[in-house]
């Protein structure tokens, strides 16, 4: 076996790794809403001023300059480049990082075998669906760099789609050494103003939400790239783990914790509205309306629902993502789409009311169906108002205290 199992080079916070996968193990539902806080940074929510505002803009121009010049629309989807810095230091492979957290990794699924399967079976189904590839680890890269990105579980019972995500630590480092977010360029903000998106949800009859699902891993990733994001797994999760039973993968998509991701995700989409749909006030409405991975529609007839949740679902298929989850106050939406794109039931149903979809933050609750929200108070404490204050990750948890307000 490979002596860098033995150690532990891992600089992460100070945090030892068994700490850090435990942590995710044990809190998973707050660090769940970190997870969203910092999806939030990451996309770029801080602005600068002065001087060091327009050396941000110039950078953002050249990082959205490069990414026009290298996207390239195949039969299977959008293939992106990954936008480096210019002149960063040596990005260093993170092998023995990758190695060491694989073994706690282990060490903590085993404790529980239901969860080792599903984060095998997880693994499986991505290399099923050439989300990921295996590779031979001794074998050329297909670009300048080479590197390894640990992963650690994140286990959350309570969520209807994924009860466990796989979450690859692109900011993991050793000491005086850059990590892979440090070397890529973050991209400019592309989200839209949420204040004038809370506006538009609020003011018209109708409305859909919608999610694009596993919305990252959609865009696919250039083959020159895909040697810099290069894991570790095992080919049997019940044998020891040793070199023969080591396998190397690699991502053939965008994953989710590169800090550059929600900008790729975000210039993807606005490039095919931009260069592929016909419909331009439809485009326009998708550009404005979108959040991460969410999209909110709007409409004033049954018609124009219906009509607008079709063609918004090709768009996104001429994409290579799909289109689903959907809810709305509409309810002869259902007799248009498939079962499929439906949210799941236990998402819709409150009170007896499979449309009465509720959301909220602090207390407050919003409903699509009635239109209301209102204020119901447990009792609120300074530790309570902090975990509560970390859910305003997205634009309905922010509507309902706005509106309520």
């Amino acid at each position: 076996m490979d002596r860098s199992l033995e150690r532990d080079p891992t600089h992460h916070n100070g945090m030892e790794p068994e700490a850090f996968i435990n942590s995710f193990t044990n809190f998973e539902e707050e660090l769940e809403r970190w997870d969203k806080y910092w999806t939030m940074d990451s996309a770029g929510v801080c602005k600068f001023t002065g001087t060091k505002n327009a050396e941000t803009e110039a950078t953002n121009a050249k990082v959205a300059k490069f990414f026009e010049e290298t996207i390239e629309k195949r039969e299977d989807g959008y293939y992106i480049r990954f936008p480096y810095k210019e002149n960063h230091p040596q990005l260093p492979t993170n092998k023995a990082i990758a190695l060491k957290r694989l073994r706690t990794v282990l060490e903590t699924l085993r404790k529980t075998p239901q969860l080792l399967n599903d984060y095998d079976e997880t693994f499986r189904a991505q290399q099923e669906n050439s989300v990921t590839g295996e590779i031979e680890s001794s074998s050329l890269a297909d670009g300048a760099v080479v590197h390894y990105i640990p992963h650690q579980p994140v286990i959350t019972p309570h969520k209807e789609t994924t009860r466990l995500r796989i979450v690859f630590d692109a900011s993991a480092h050793f000491e005086d050494s850059p990590s892979l977010n440090d070397v890529l360029h973050q991209g400019p903000l592309i989200l839209p103003e949420l204040y004038a998106m809370l506006l538009r949800f609020r003011i018209p009859k109708f409305v859909i939400i919608s999610d694009v699902e596993k919305a990252f891993l959609q865009v696919r990733l250039h083959e020159i790239d895909r040697d810099t994001t290069r894991f570790l797994w095992v080919r049997d999760v019940h044998e020891p783990l040793n070199e023969e039973n080591i396998v190397t993968f690699r991502f053939t998509r965008v994953t989710f914790r590169l800090n550059v991701s929600p900008y790729l995700l975000g210039a993807t989409i606005h490039h095919h509205l931009r260069s592929a749909v016909r419909n331009e006030g439809l485009a326009n409405e998708i550009k404005e309306n979108p959040y991460v991975d969410n999209l909110i529609l709007s409409a004033a007839t049954t018609a124009e629902t219906s009509e607008k949740a079709l063609e918004a679902r090709r768009i996104f298929e001429d994409m290579g993502m799909n289109l689903r989850q959907f809810l709305s106050n509409d309810e002869t939406l259902r007799q248009h789409l498939p079962g499929t794109a439906w949210a799941k039931e236990s998402m819709q149903k409150n009170a007896g009311n499979p449309l009465e979809c509720g959301n909220g933050l602090l207390g407050y609750q919003m409903f699509i169906m009635s239109n209301r929200s209102y204020y119901e108070a447990h009792g609120c404490t300074p530790n309570s108002v902090s975990l509560r204050s970390i859910r305003v990750s997205g634009p309905f948890a922010y509507a309902c205290e706005k509106v309520s307000t």
